[in-house]
Parts: C-alpha cells; structure tokens; sequence
C-alpha cells in the first residue's frame, strides 16, 4: 500500500514561479568533481599572468587563443605523454567553463579546440599516438607470482598483513575482473576510507550438492564500489568456493586470515583455526551454516594500511583502508623481484580475466567487467587463439599458444634489482643532485649557528626552508635512482638473448639460483604447504582440512615472526639454524652490550631480530632513536629485558637501569 503523503499548507504558487532561479547542482562522480577542480586551479594560475589577472574575465572573453596559451603553458609545465589521457584534460576544462558560465560550449570553438589538441599540440609536443599497455597474466604468471611473494620474495614489506594483502587482492582481481579501487581506496576516492568491508562479506558452510556427507566453506562478496555505480543501484554478488589444489590460490583461505586478526567473528566459540571445522556442522534441516561477522566490524575495510604507533612501529591500522597508490608501488616492486619485464600495473589481473571471460555474451561481460558499453570489453583481449593452425587445418597447439600470451615467457629473476653502489656514487655527481645538497649545506651551519642545535630552529622560516630543501635532494635523488633503475632494467632484457648466445658459446650456461638468505624460512614451509598443486579427488578430506587448519595457524604465526623493515636485508637465515637461536637471553647480563633492550622485549618478533646484536655503539642508539620512547612514564614502563622485572619512571633512568642491570650502554 502506498504511504500517504503529509499535506503541506497552501502554497502561493505565482509567487513560487516568480521568485529567482533556482540553484541546480551537476550529477558528477567525485572523481569527476575532484578533476574538475584541479583544471580550475591550473586555469587560475595560467591566468595570474596576464592582464587583467583574472580567470572569471578569461571565462567570459574566451577564445581558441586563450585555450592555446593555457594548454601550452599546461604542457610546459607537465609531463604529459599521451594524446589520449590530453584530451580528457581538455574535456575537462570544457565542463569547467560549462560550470561557471552555465552554459553550453560552442560547437564551433569545441571542434577547433579538438583539432589544435590533435594536430598542432600534438606534433609539437610529440604526444603518443597510442596506449598503455599491460603485460597479459593468466594462471601460470598468478600461480608463479603468489609462490614468489609468499615464499622468496626480498621486498620490504611494512608489515607482513601488507604483503598477504597484495597476494589477495590479486587473486580477487583476477577471479572477478574487479578494478582494484572496488577493492581497495581508490586514488580518486582519497580519505573517503570506502572500500571492500567486513559487512561486504557473507561465509557459510555449506553442504556440498554431490556429496551431503562433505561440507565446504563458501563465500560471497558484494562489489558496491563499482565504477559509475559506485553505492548506487543493485552491485554484483561474486561467489568464492575453497580452492584445496592449491590453497595459497583460495581467497576464503585469506579473509579467514584477516578474519582472526581482526577478532571479527561474531560467534565467542570461533578462536582459533580448528573452531571453524568444530562448532559449523550443518544441521540436516538446513543446506548451510552462516559464520557472522561484529556488528562493530561491519563498517571496517577488509584491507587496511601499515601506520607507525607512538613506539615508531609498524602496525596495521585499525580503521583506515589500503591505499591503491601504495599497493600500486608494492606490485611494481615485486613483479620486478620476480624477474617480469614489464612489470605494468594492477589492472594487468583485471585484463589477465578479461581475456578468460571472452566467451561471455555481450550482456554477462558488461555485467562482470563493470562496463557501460561492449567495445570496452574488446580492448582488454588479445589473440589468444592458434590462427596459423586454424587455416593449416591442424590440431591448434594451445600449450605453446598460451605460453607466448603470458608474461612469463621472458621472465627472469635474474634482472638487476638495485643499483650497485659504485652506480650510486656515480648519480650523486650528478650536477642538478649536487647544485640542491649544497644549498641545503648553506642553510644548515647557518641554522645552528642562530639557534645552536638543528631541532631548536624548528617553526623558523629558516627551517622551514632547510626542510623544503631537504625534500628537494630527496626528490631529486629517488627520481634519479629510479630512472637508473629502469635503464638497466630495460637494458638487461634487451641485451640478454646475446648474453645467452655468448655463454652457451663459449661452454658456460648461465646458472641462477635465488639468494634466499634473508627470507624467513617459515615463509618457505608455509608456500610448501599451500602450492602441492594436487588433484584433490585424490585426496581424503580429512587431510584438506587438517592441510587448512595448519595453513591457517603458520599464517598467523608468522605474523609474530616480524622483522623490522631496517632489518630485514641485514638479518641472515643461511647461518646456524634457527631453532637453535635462543627467543629469549638466558642471562641477565647481555655478552656484547649492543643488543635492543625494547626489540628483546617485543613478543611478535622473530628471534634472528630480536637477539641482532649491532656493529657500533652508534649505531645501536640511532636505531634505539626509532621506537620514540617518551622522556617519562607517568605509569610506569617496566623493564623491556627478558626477565626483569623492574619498573621505570622516566627514559634517562630506563637506559641507566639498562647500564647497571643489563651491561647495555646508550
């Protein structure tokens, strides 16, 4: 029935239609409102030089001259690659002016505008005619990327959530062909804090249709950040079944993880891995049993950053979402550690479906992909199918077919991963590198010569601009070390089928093994676990749970197992074994003296880090600087040193009690 309406007093309706016009907002995304706005600040500064200085007056007096100046001194100024990615720019200055002056923009004007951007502005500026382009992934590049992460990858993670994330957003990309900002915080969405959370996530265990007697986990996840439809209208529901072949594959695997991490569940009973299996029996007048998550963790994302707490130590946040810009660097950096030649972006997963999804009427496709229109989906597919057999009339050769439309096939993860340091050394001569560090040199005697110590100039104008010019050598330096990179990067796999050549020449073949020694071996035991790669027909179920259950607790034992990122290419696993390191000094008195005192009270650190005894004294109280401890305790700190129990009050009597009591002297 329909709801009956709350009668309104009498309205004086020719006074209504009279009054001024109404203020009418555009329906635009805030990704569109937020481009909007910065063409508005780039207008506004191109416009602050010239006369009259005033961006509304340029508005209004427009012309195909005035656009000229402004998308030139807008390429002068940027770096700009792409004809395509320009001309949304200038589509966007276009709804910009429509905006302020409520109008439409001139056919004439907007069609001259386009050809200037395609011709003149083009050839000028040597625009690229074409794309980006994202290396193709299927099966095999995900199975051997997850192992990598998960077993020898060398990249240093913030926190080991940090690199678990990554593996799952992957395999939830590549089995949904999600775009990682339905996933995660979107760069356009920035402290909006919306991504994939705990109330997006449905579990069950379910009887098994084929088989009553056999029960299985099962998972539903609802995409309501899709593109266009972002919290709008009916999203799609994906569902995720256990993946027992491999279970470093299964994303259930993974959200249980993140699950006990986050003492999500609603349920008292569930606390640990085997609970699950134990208390979820199906009852026989139900198909499944719903595994709840809090109330209080319904509005929490799944994926969430690495943030330092007051201690300078990494640790997950417990509320704010995993950032794309920073996901984004973390694949990067480890598609190049597992040797990939391009190393593209997280979109390659999304492709890397789009090509598995091809069969798929026009409908199902548009649905699944998040597209509004079908000839998208075309661009995310490549040949894929044996055309030369296909006319030689003779059985197609998939395996080779597939094989040549992967990234893996010039994989090699023998590739440069750093530059050596006598190519560091090189890049600091360099004469921009060396103009910026002695100018930030001249602000500094001449800070402490006003103010007698650094810290004590702090909130000057001088320091302030000591700090920007520390930036500024910072910057200079990363994109210097990252240009260098690339280079010998791209200059390896373009001169390695030579090097090849050469060596099988002269009776060498190269051989390459992976120096894992600073990889922690519980992490390799963990990937032989979940990569068997097993046909599980063949295998009890009693054994894919227990295989689940212990896969569950190495997981979240290894998150107790941290090394801090300072750490973690200097500790070594190739020496005495590690069940042979002591967690804890068994005196009280330390051998060297140049042991952490707060490292070796920590419980969630793996032995090798805590017990890493330093080269110098210095060295030792730098690193002792990082975990920020303050100058007192009002309640009290008690003594960080295994075994003791003293209680501090103040930090210069906790490093004299590490002295007297501990032989660790700051």
């Amino acid at each position: 029935m329909a709801r009956s309406k709350t009668k309104k007093a009498d309205i004086d309706w020719n006074s209504f239609v009279q009054q001024s016009e109404p203020k009418v907002e555009d329906d635009l995304a805030e990704t569109t409102k937020g481009h909007i706005y910065l063409v508005k600040q780039n207008f506004q500064k191109f416009t602050s030089k010239l006369q009259p200085p005033d961006y509304v007056y340029w508005l209004k007096n427009v012309t195909l001259r005035v656009i000229e100046g402004f998308l030139r001194w807008y390429l002068d100024n940027h770096n700009v690659e792409y004809q395509s990615g320009f001309l949304v720019f200038a589509r966007y200055w276009r709804v910009f002016w429509c905006q302020e002056m409520d109008s439409l923009f001139p056919y004439v004007l907007r069609r001259k505008m386009t050809m200037l951007v395609c011709t003149t502005l083009t050839d000028e500026y040597e625009l690229d005619l074409g794309a980006k382009t994202q290396p193709p992934v299927n099966i095999d590049d995900l199975l051997f990327s997850t192992y990598h992460l998960m077993a020898v990858c060398k990249v240093q993670f913030a926190t080991v959530r940090c690199r678990q994330q990554l593996s799952t957003l992957r395999k939830m990309m590549t089995s949904t062909s999600a775009r990682p900002g339905t996933l995660i915080e979107s760069s356009g969405y920035m402290r909006s804090n919306d991504a994939l959370k705990w109330k997006d996530i449905e579990l069950y265990m379910v009887k098994h249709p084929e088989d009553p007697n056999c029960q299985m986990l099962l998972m539903r996840v609802r995409h309501r950040l899709n593109k266009g439809k972002r919290n709008r209208g009916v999203p799609p529901v994906f569902t995720y079944t256990e993946r027992n072949d491999n279970l470093g594959l299964c994303v259930i695997q993974d959200l249980l993880e993140y699950a006990f991490l986050d003492n999500a569940f609603a349920s008292e009973r569930i606390k640990k891995p085997r609970d699950i299996w134990l208390y979820t029996h199906v009852p026989d007048h139900r198909l499944s049993t719903p595994i709840h998550f809090k109330e209080s963790m319904k509005e929490i994302p799944i994926f969430r950053r690495a943030a330092k707490d007051s201690e300078g130590r990494w640790i997950t946040h417990p509320t704010l979402a995993y950032q794309y810009d920073r996901a984004q660097e973390y694949e990067i950096a480890t598609s190049r550690s597992a040797g990939f030649k391009t190393p593209g972006s997280l979109y390659k997963y999304r492709k890397g479906a789009a090509a598995n999804l091809r069969h798929l009427d026009e409908h199902s496709g548009n649905i699944i992909m998040g597209h509004k229109r079908s000839g998208t989906f075309a661009y995310y597919v490549q040949v894929q199918d044996d055309t030369q057999s296909a006319f030689m009339e003779t059985p197609a050769r998939d395996a080779l077919i597939k094989l040549a439309t992967n990234s893996s096939l010039t994989r090699d993860a023998s590739a440069p991963q750093d530059l050596s340091d006598q190519r560091k050394q090189e890049l600091e001569k360099d004469p921009a590198l060396t103009s910026l560090k002695r100018k930030r040199d001249m602000l500094r005697p001449e800070l402490i010569t006003l103010h007698h110590q650094l810290r004590k100039g702090h909130g000057t104008d001088l320091y302030r601009e000591f700090q920007r010019a520390k930036n500024k050598v910072r910057s200079e330096r990363k994109k210097l070390y990252m240009a260098a990179k690339n280079q010998e990067h791209n200059e390896f796999f373009e001169n390695v089928g030579n090097h090849i050549i050469e060596q099988n020449y002269q009776g060498n073949p190269i051989i390459f093994e992976l120096d894992v020694s600073h990889v922690v071996p519980e992490r390799k035991a963990l990937a032989d676990l979940e990569f068997k790669n097993r046909d599980v027909d063949k295998v009890n179920d009693a054994e894919l749970v227990e295989d689940r259950i212990c896969s569950l607790e190495l997981r979240l034992a290894l998150h107790n197992l941290d090394i801090p990122r300072a750490l973690q290419r200097i500790v070594r696993f190739d020496g005495a074994s590690v069940d042979m390191i002591a967690e804890n000094p068994t005196s009280l008195k330390s051998d060297s003296g140049l042991e952490c005192p707060v490292c070796l009270g920590r419980a969630n650190m793996h032995p090798r880090a805590k017990t890493y005894t330093y080269a110098r004294k210095d060295t030792l109280q730098r690193h002792f600087a990082t975990h920020k401890l303050r100058q007192s305790f009002p309640d009290g700190r008690k003594c960080d040193y295994p075994g003791c129990d003293m209680v501090l009050y103040s930090l210069p009597k906790y490093k004299l009690h590490q002295a007297k009591a501990h032989n660790i002297i700051f």
